[in-house]
């Protein structure tokens, strides 16, 4: 065994065990999927910077914002197809990240991600899941060891739920009211550990904030695993609320390799555990 299992914090993984761990899923951990030679899964960034020029103005840095010009200029039609493309939605497959995610025993995922990468690597472990998109299936609780994958901003195969524009992150809470209550109750009764996740997106943050303001010290703790993390993107986290930063000496070619490698070794870890406690 590697030394991954000693970077990650007993508490963490007793909230793991205990199922009161949610991890929370971002665009970055889309990066690792396998797909077709010459292809490559793009950030929010890149799609911005693509847009941009599509549209033959310069990008402003501001992904949220050219995204939603595009939507305006042309329309959401427009932008959901153009996502389909980039997102390699017909193509993409889970890597061996994925794979070894969806081993470990959470009851619930939540993701701001549009694609499908989770629930086929559910489906390749052979364990059912549940996508929560339409918010009337948030009162259902999960049956027969069921993961509860939460779209806390929509998919692809629902375009009229997914956030996109700014304004659909501005009324967020209005337009989406029960997801938003939903999200807020998950973040109060539970720790999270944000993979590839950077807690940019303002409907996250104002429940962030929410939780914050009104537990304070007696907030669960969050977690965060970044690979080859700088003084300044560690302090960026822990300004954002995260407590522990999980940072591994890699580079980012390398983060679906560690990635594997830390959820294997969380799972060993957890199975040794189990095993320890038994008479």
């Amino acid at each position: 065994m590697s030394a991954y299992i000693e970077h990650i914090p007993s508490e963490l993984l007793d909230d793991i065990r205990r199922g009161e761990c949610i991890p929370v899923i971002g665009a970055g951990f889309s990066m690792n999927a396998v797909l077709p030679p010459g292809c490559r899964m793009p950030l929010w960034n890149d799609l911005g910077i693509e847009v941009a020029r599509k549209m033959d103005t310069a990008y402003s840095g501001d992904a949220k914002r050219t995204l939603s010009e595009y939507c305006y200029k042309c329309s959401i039609f427009e932008m959901v197809r153009l996502l389909r493309d980039r997102l390699h939605i017909r193509t993409a497959r889970p890597g061996s990240a994925h794979l070894e995610f969806a081993k470990l025993p959470f009851a619930q995922v939540l993701t701001t991600n549009f694609d499908f990468l989770l629930e086929r690597a559910y489906d390749a472990c052979e364990r059912p899941y549940l996508p929560v998109v339409d918010e009337g299936l948030l009162p259902f609780r999960a049956v027969d060891n069921e993961v509860r994958i939460i779209k806390m901003h929509g998919d692809l195969n629902h375009p009229n739920s997914l956030v996109i524009t700014e304004e659909d992150y501005a009324k967020f809470q209005i337009r989406r009211l029960r997801m938003f209550q939903a999200v807020l109750h998950l973040l109060i009764s539970n720790s999270l550990l944000f993979i590839g996740y950077s807690i940019d997106d303002p409907d996250f943050q104002q429940i962030w904030a929410i939780v914050d303001e009104q537990f304070k010290s007696m907030r669960r703790p969050a977690y965060a695993i970044l690979l080859g993390s700088s003084d300044a993107k560690t302090s960026e986290y822990q300004r954002r609320g995260v407590s522990r930063v999980i940072s591994f000496p890699a580079n980012q070619t390398e983060y679906g390799t560690v990635l594997t490698g830390v959820f294997r070794e969380i799972n060993l870890s957890l199975g040794s555990s189990v095993e320890d406690d038994e008479p």
